[in-house]
């Protein structure tokens, strides 16, 4: 088996939520439909028997949006047997699936709850969010739920040049180096990607009609790791660390402030 840090697959690409700078590129309402759970073994079956996730995770996008949500989690557990199981998920669907605490206790499935934004209206959804959560630990023992500090983090993935995303100009092995989605490979389409800022690109690309700027064309150009490919190059590929594509995101951290993530405002 070829280990890797982490794997990460989409439940859905849209979010709820409009967080500005969104690595996944989910504040832009991205089209695709849901994977269905029969979409999902059929992608993590070409896979789970030649490499092993240390950590296997399930997000989006906003993954609580997939109706199957349980189906899924329970799928997951089933083809990645060794993997640590993790599900991020900004908190504000937990009404629609009510076994979810109870599932994430028998699958052995960490919780990862997302804050994104400190403005006072978010607050006051989110205080809901994290009541839940309390509750869930005093009912389940053994539940296992982390709530993220996410907004902390935040920083600038793109330029904004006439209302669209424009890549930096940077030097590929400084972007690499503070990079936060250097262990973020993404499972999609049944291939490997290294991150997500490549993975769902295209989305990107068709939903702005950034076809015109030709600042984006190592994007367009990546080609992402195939199922057919031979296990020396499935290595070379998870070994190798900074690529031509890096030099389209930051060489430094700028810190970036999203405003109001429950409100769609102009990109900036």
């Amino acid at each position: 088996m070829i280990e890797l840090p982490a794997l990460e697959y989409h439940l859905a690409h849209g979010c709820n939520l409009s967080c500005q700078q969104c690595s996944h590129y989910s504040n832009f309402r991205l089209a695709g439909t849901m994977p269905t759970p029969a979409d999902a073994k059929a992608e993590y079956e070409v896979w789970n028997h030649r490499i092993l996730p240390k950590r296997f995770a399930l997000l989006g996008g906003e993954p609580l949006l997939n109706p199957n949500l349980i189906e899924h989690l329970q799928l997951a557990r089933e083809c990645w047997p060794h993997s640590d199981l993790m599900l991020v998920t900004n908190g504000f669907f937990f009404a629609r699936h009510p076994e979810l605490p109870k599932t994430l206790v028998e699958i052995n499935c960490r919780l990862e709850v997302s804050q994104h934004g400190t403005h006072q209206t978010y607050l006051e959804r989110f205080r809901e969010v994290k009541q839940t959560v309390w509750r869930w630990r005093e009912e389940y023992p053994g539940i296992q739920i982390k709530i993220r500090q996410s907004h902390r983090g935040w920083m600038r993935q793109y330029n904004v040049e006439d209302g669209k995303p424009v890549p930096f100009d940077s030097e590929p092995e400084s972007a690499y180096r503070v990079c936060m989605q250097k262990t973020c490979t993404q499972l999609y389409q049944g291939k490997l990607w290294k991150c997500p800022a490549l993975a769902y690109y295209a989305q990107l690309e068709a939903k702005l009609s950034l076809h015109h700027l030709p600042q984006w064309q190592p994007f367009r150009d990546y080609q992402a790791c195939p199922p057919d490919a031979s296990d020396d190059e499935v290595r070379r590929f998870l070994q190798t660390k900074a690529i031509p594509q890096c030099g389209l995101c930051p060489a430094n951290r700028t810190m970036f402030v999203h405003p109001n993530p429950l409100q769609r405002s102009a990109l900036r």
